[in-house]
């Protein structure tokens, strides 16, 4: 049961070595066509994807593919274990090397994972200093040709460690590989797809300047260049993924997939939604670190989007022409991303994508993106600010 990527690999490297950006498209549709249904959860049925198992290898052995490890940090998920642990055993990878680091959990998580600790490689529960330092001892006892990590509340879509390990065989002096996916409300509902035109891309110039779309559930990372990179900055409390993605293009490209890899979970109590000025202040500092501006535009659209939910919470501070004025320095905002080799919505420009029958609408697209960006990024921050007792 698997998704192949649609297109062509590009060539082989031959060394963990940056050569540029690589994309390629898949075919049209593809989002839509696998994010279709919803339902209960069970061994092989996950919310907001449909079953596929027309490229079934029940043959397969440990020997014949890469070794893949995924490593699940939890603290009180309760709530989402269980589907997160589903989703990793129901692969049916022959190769797979599951480790879940749990925090001294207190709210039934450790019973959960008890029920699967015969299909676990490792497990074990106690007080750690916060998710990077939980994921960094996962990561150190890894032993696979491939690392991932899955947050507790997250979740694998059918086929993603077997397309993950085709990948790696094509391109194995690759640092990282990353994936499509779905963005999911608490209940595992389908709110939209992560790559909302169905093409994954990679551009170093845009990612360093603070512009992060590597969905972090659908990306797996080449263990040699881990252990060269140095694992995840602990002093980091959101931006960790984004530091590590930068420090592996440096080391070797990275290789996009053109499939749903994972279900990514949004919902007011995630660190992501919570983080608030406190979090775009520590992606700003990640992108000073790694290019020298003090305010790249992609770390200023985060603090934007923090801003918007303030200022909307707040009408008696912040009147109606304010608010058009902060609309107008979103927009100015957002066109400089082109420089960087973003488009509006902050994921990689590619000019040959537009083809000749779509040019006269493009300006329509660009605008509709804008107010797109701009609706999702009030609403986050609408219940950030909730969640912080600011609104």
């Amino acid at each position: 049961m698997m998704f192949r990527p649609r297109g062509r690999w590009p060539e082989n490297s031959d060394a963990c070595a940056d050569r540029g950006p690589t994309t390629w498209r898949r075919e049209p549709g593809n989002v839509v066509h696998y994010a279709v249904s919803s339902g209960e959860t069970s061994a092989l049925r996950f919310p907001g994807l449909a079953d596929n198992r027309e490229d079934s290898e029940t043959d397969v052995t440990a020997a014949d593919v890469p070794k893949v490890t995924v490593v699940t940090p939890s603290f009180n998920q309760a709530e989402f274990i269980e589907q997160c642990i589903t989703s990793v055993l129901a692969q049916g990878y022959a190769a797979l090397e599951y480790i879940v680091i749990d925090g001294g959990s207190t709210d039934g998580t450790v019973e959960l994972i008890r029920t699967h600790e015969h299909d676990i490689s490792y497990w074990m529960s106690e007080r750690d200093r916060g998710q990077t330092h939980a994921l960094n001892k996962g990561l150190r006892r890894a032993t696979g040709d491939i690392v991932g990590w899955l947050n507790a509340d997250d979740y694998y879509l059918p086929g993603a460690l077997q397309t993950v390990a085709e990948a790696y065989r094509s391109h194995p002096h690759a640092s990282f590989y990353f994936g499509d996916g779905l963005r999911v409300d608490r209940a595992g509902k389908t709110v939209w797809p992560f790559f909302r035109d169905g093409f994954v891309a990679w551009n170093p110039r845009s990612f360093a300047h603070g512009f992060n779309y590597v969905l972090q559930p659908a990306a797996f990372i080449n263990r040699r260049c881990l252990q060269t990179a140095g694992y995840l900055d602990e002093s980091l409390k959101w931006g960790f993924d984004t530091d590590l993605w930068i420090r592996l293009a440096e080391i070797g490209e990275p290789v996009p997939m053109q499939s749903l890899i994972a279900a990514s979970r949004e919902y007011e109590e995630t660190k992501t939604a919570s983080g608030g000025f406190e979090r775009a202040e520590e992606l700003r500092l990640i992108a000073q670190r790694h290019t020298g501006l003090q305010l790249t535009p992609g770390a200023l659209g985060y603090y934007l989007g923090t801003l918007y939910g303030l200022v909307e919470s707040r009408p008696d501070v912040y009147p109606h022409d304010f608010r058009q004025a902060l609309d107008r320095f979103f927009d100015a905002t957002t066109g400089l991303f082109a420089a960087y080799g973003a488009g509006k919505d902050g994921f990689p420009a590619d000019e040959p994508r537009t083809e000749p029958a779509r040019v006269a609408s493009a300006s329509r697209q660009t605008a509709s993106t804008s107010r797109f960006l701009r609706r999702r990024v009030r609403g986050i921050a609408g219940k950030t600010l909730r969640r912080v007792g600011l609104r």
